[in-house]
C-alpha cells in the first residue's frame, strides 16, 4: 500500500508539472485589461479626450430638450401644439427639442462609444457628427438672411408667444420693423389695414416693439393705427427700417467674427469625427491581437 501511495503520488505531481509547463501565464507584458495601460492598442488620450469632450454635449443637450419640452407644453394647448406641427422650424420651443435631441444623442453615443470602447456607438457617433456638420452647411447657405422665414415669423406672430417674444426683442434691440418695412405687417392679419372694418385698434398699425420709445413707456398700445398717419409723422413714432437689412447689416460688419465661429465650430467637429475613427480603428487592431493570441 505504502508503495502504491507513492507512485499515484509521483504521477500526480508529474501531471501537476506537465499542466504548470503548458499553461504559464502569459507575461505581463502581453497581458490586456480593458481601460488599463500595458501592450495596449488603444489610446487613453484619445479615447478620454472624446469621452470627456461629450460629456459636455450629453449635459448640454439634455438641457436643451427639457427646456424645450417644457416651454412647448406649457404655452398651448396639445391641439394648437399639432395644429403647428407643419411649421415646427418656426417655433422656438420645438427648434429647442430638436437640438436638444440632436446633441443629447451625440453626447450620448459618445460618451458610450468612448468610455465602453463599443464600435457601434463610436460609428453613431461620427454619423451624427458629419450629418449635423453636413446641416449645418445647408442651413448657412440656404436659410441665411432668408426673407421668407421672416415673413411666416409675421404671419405668426400672435400665434405663438415664443415667437412673438423673439420678434419683439429683435424689433425692439436692433430698432427696426418689419421685414424691410413696416408695412410688411399689413402680413398679419390682426395689424391688416383692411382689419379696420373690424373695428380692430390694431388694423393699419404695427406691434409695440416697432414703437422708439416702446422700451421707456412700455405702452403697448403706442403702434395702433400708426401707419394710417401721415407718412411724414410716421418715423417720428416707430422705426422705419426693416428688420432684414439690419441683420445683413450686422452680418457684414462681423463678418470676421461670424466667419471664424463657423470655421472653429466646423473644425471642432471634424476633429470629433477623426478622435472617433481613430479611437475605432485602435478598438478593432486590439481585438485582431486577441484573435492572434
Amino acid at each position: 500500500m505504502y508503495f502504491t501511495f507513492l507512485a499515484l503520488n509521483g504521477m500526480t505531481s508529474s501531471r501537476q508539472r506537465h499542466v504548470r509547463r503548458h499553461h504559464r501565464p502569459l507575461p505581463t507584458s502581453d497581458r490586456y485589461y480593458p481601460g488599463a495601460g500595458g501592450d495596449s492598442e488603444i489610446s487613453c488620450c484619445v479615447k478620454y479626450t472624446v469621452f470627456g469632450f461629450n460629456v459636455i454635449f450629453w449635459i448640454l443637450g439634455f438641457a436643451l430638450l427639457i427646456v424645450g419640452a417644457w416651454a412647448q407644453i406649457e404655452k398651448n394647448n396639445p391641439y394648437s401644439q399639432l395644429n403647428r406641427l407643419s411649421k415646427f422650424y418656426l417655433d422656438p420651443a420645438w427648434l429647442m427639442i430638436i437640438i436638444g435631441a440632436v446633441t443629447f444623442a451625440i453626447g450620448f453615443s459618445g460618451c458610450v462609444g468612448a468610455l465602453r470602447e463599443n464600435t457601434c456607438f463610436l460609428a453613431m457617433y461620427s454619423t451624427l457628427l458629419g450629418l449635423l456638420l453636413l446641416a449645418e452647411v445647408i442651413i448657412v447657405d440656404i436659410v441665411g438672411t432668408n426673407a421668407v422665414l421672416f415673413k411666416f415669423y409675421v404671419i405668426l406672430y400672435r400665434d405663438d408667444p415664443d415667437l412673438q417674444t423673439l420678434i419683439d426683442w429683435m424689433q425692439t434691440d436692433w430698432h427696426c420693423c418689419g421685414i424691410n418695412k413696416p408695412d410688411d405687417w399689413d402680413l398679419n392679419i390682426y395689424f391688416n389695414s383692411t382689419a379696420k372694418a373690424l373695428k380692430s385698434e390694431e388694423a393699419g398699425g404695427v406691434p409695440f416693439s416697432c414703437c422708439i420709445n416702446g422700451r421707456e413707456l412700455e405702452n403697448y398700445a403706442c403702434g395702433h393705427r400708426v401707419r394710417l398717419l401721415d407718412p411724414r409723422h410716421v418715423g417720428d413714432v416707430i422705426y422705419t427700417e426693416g428688420c432684414l437689412p439690419k441683420l445683413q447689416q450686422w452680418l457684414n460688419s462681423n463678418f470676421v467674427y461670424v466667419g471664424t465661429s463657423i470655421f472653429v465650430v466646423a473644425v471642432i467637429q471634424f476633429l470629433g469625427i477623426c478622435f472617433a475613427q481613430d479611437l475605432r480603428s485602435d478598438i478593432f487592431a486590439q481585438r485582431a491581437k486577441w484573435n492572434r493570441r
